[in-house]
């Protein structure tokens, strides 16, 4: 199945593919899909993973003899306690460290021409030490490319204020860690899941660092998707011999994100993908604001919250079996 997947869409043109969802290294044949897209013709050839198979170099070669490109680990923390905590795995900080240590070797040897690069997943537990896990990732780990997603609300994070900060209190450490990077670091750094009119004007209207750093906007890869149906309702997507196909772009925006009045009169509606639903049960959509067009560039209409908006009166649909203290340092 997998195999006739890689051929279905290399047959349309593409040659770029990624492994990712669920966890992609349990799959029992990912090493013979990788060799098998490479062996068709695809010459980047990317695994989105939490890296733990990573942590033995036998599998690392492995998966590299077959052709991987590319590896994209999904951490969320610069210490022990935030990233165990996190995902709720004891250990899963030091297996993950090991695991880029282990890449990190291949990589300087060669390996990876396509990179390594660590994505965040910026949340409320986390946000506060953006500044911090940057300094970990790019100068202890030596990474050189870092990605950072505002939370989705769901699973654990759906109709959990606690877990889902505001747009209002994650600009300040955003733009500051955009500057940490422009000045200091000078690394591959963006961030997705914002929408445009909640970014500082500062940002919005820098025609250098708009582009730089706002991934989904500017810097993300179309990406047409494949996966298992389970015969629901499938929004934007195609639906044939049990799997769904659609275009992620277009299924973030269409069904993932439903629209707000602003979003309609807005000149950049074709550019932004708008708010997660699960953001709007939170905190509703007071935060946003229609963007106009003058002289190339975009001037929100209405003025920025002075607060952040307080989250409605729901429970979390799943509750954590603990809280997360968050520490200090």
């Amino acid at each position: 199945l997998m195999k006739r997947e890689l051929d279905r869409w290399y047959a349309e043109g593409h040659r770029s593919v990624g492994f990712l969802g669920g966890e992609p290294t349990m799959y029992p044949r990912i090493a013979e899909s990788i060799r098998h897209a490479r062996d068709l013709g695809y010459t980047r050839i990317a695994i989105a993973t939490n890296a733990m198979m990573f942590r033995r170099m036998a599998f690392v070669d492995k998966l590299l003899d077959a052709g991987l490109t590319r590896v994209t680990i999904s951490m969320h923390g610069h210490t022990r306690a935030l990233e165990d905590r996190l995902t709720d795995v004891p250990g899963a900080f030091d297996k993950k460290c090991e695991a880029i240590a282990n890449l990190r070797r291949r990589r300087d040897a060669g390996a990876l021409k396509d990179g390594l690069s660590v994505n965040i997943v910026l949340n409320g537990w986390n946000y506060r030490k953006l500044p911090k896990m940057m300094k970990f990732f790019f100068e202890q780990q030596d990474l050189a490319d870092l990605r950072v997603n505002f939370v989705r609300p769901e699973g654990y994070a759906e109709g959990s204020h606690d877990l889902t900060p505001t747009f209002t209190e994650v600009m300040p450490i955003l733009m500051k860690a955009i500057l940490l990077n422009e000045y200091h670091f000078r690394r591959v750094f963006t961030f997705g899941g914002v929408p445009l009119c909640v970014l500082p004007k500062e940002l919005l209207h820098s025609r250098n660092l708009l582009p730089k750093y706002c991934g989904d906007v500017y810097r993300d890869l179309s990406t047409d998707c494949s996966i298992r149906s389970d015969g629901g309702s499938e929004g934007v997507s195609t639906v044939e011999d049990g799997r769904a196909r659609f275009n992620w772009q277009d299924r973030k925006r269409f069904d993932l994100k439903p629209s707000i009045s602003a979003c309609a009169e807005c000149d950049a509606a074709h550019l932004c993908e708008g708010v997660w639903a699960g953001y709007q049960e939170i905190y509703g959509a007071d935060e946003v604001a229609p963007l106009r067009l003058f002289d190339g560039r975009m001037v929100r209409q209405g003025p920025r919250p002075s607060e952040p908006p307080a989250p409605r009166d729901i429970e979390p649909v799943r509750r954590l079996p603990h809280r997360l203290t968050i520490l200090s340092g």
